[in-house]
């Protein structure tokens, strides 16, 4: 008697095509018009490739649509390059997108003596925000947190009574949410780069604490700035 004998081959999976799937904010629309939870949104979120529009509209159309603040601040996260844990997502339910206007003007402070005699131009510099920047009630930059910057000038006194220079770059700082913000030293922005970023000898003398002792240019220790966003950012803040 025959046996008829059959062969089942299985179907393979393309996980690798499921790997490198990538989602934007469509797919985040219609995962939560479709019921799907909170926890699962988010970790799909984390767990995939993300091209995400995080622009101030954007996230209030998001908003308007259904999608909670705390998927927006998955989104938001997941395009500024930070993941953040389903668990710590759900517990921030009093979160709120806050943007951060272009000129917007931040208090920081030096935390070390800064000289011309022992600084190079392209030394890294590290300050700190003195205060809470604080936008409709909720805080978007919190004191302490460290705010970069280099020497974009810096001469020793010379001779002849020829006095030092010494002038700094402000670059960036961290929001509440994680994210890095681009920091300039003037109001304006006019003018290029250099000059927007740049806190010269000229600017600090006197009442900003630069002090001349000996003709050598100084930022003592404790100095407060004034610093300026230089780009607009939509922030997660309690």
């Amino acid at each position: 008697m025959l046996q008829s004998m059959f062969c089942f081959v299985a179907s393979p999976i393309n996980t690798f095509a499921q790997a490198q799937e990538t989602i934007n904010n469509q797919v985040i629309l219609e995962m939560v018009k479709n019921g799907f939870s909170e926890a699962i949104v988010i970790a799909k979120i984390n767990s995939s490739r993300a091209s995400f529009d995080t622009s101030s509209s954007t996230l209030r159309e998001l908003k308007k649509n259904g999608v909670s603040d705390a998927i927006i601040l998955a989104m938001v996260q997941k395009a500024s390059g930070t993941e953040v844990s389903t668990r710590s997502q759900a517990t921030n339910t009093n979160a709120a997108s806050v943007s951060i206007p272009d000129g917007t003007e931040i208090k920081i402070v030096t935390i070390e003596e800064i000289s011309g005699q022992k600084v190079v131009e392209g030394d890294p510099l590290t300050f700190k925000v003195s205060e809470d920047l604080i936008i409709n009630g909720r805080t978007v930059i919190a004191k302490g947190a460290i705010v970069k910057g280099t020497v974009s000038s810096a001469k020793k006194k010379g001779f002849m009574g020829k006095g030092g220079d010494l002038s700094v770059r402000i670059e960036s700082t961290e929001t509440v949410d994680g994210q890095k913000l681009k920091l300039r030293a003037a109001k304006s922005g006019k003018g290029g780069d250099n000059v927007g970023s740049t806190v010269a000898l000229t600017v600090l003398f006197g009442p900003l604490g630069l002090l001349r002792k000996g003709k050598e240019a100084k930022i003592k220790e404790g100095t407060v700035l004034t610093a300026f966003t230089d780009e607009t950012k939509s922030v997660m803040a309690n």
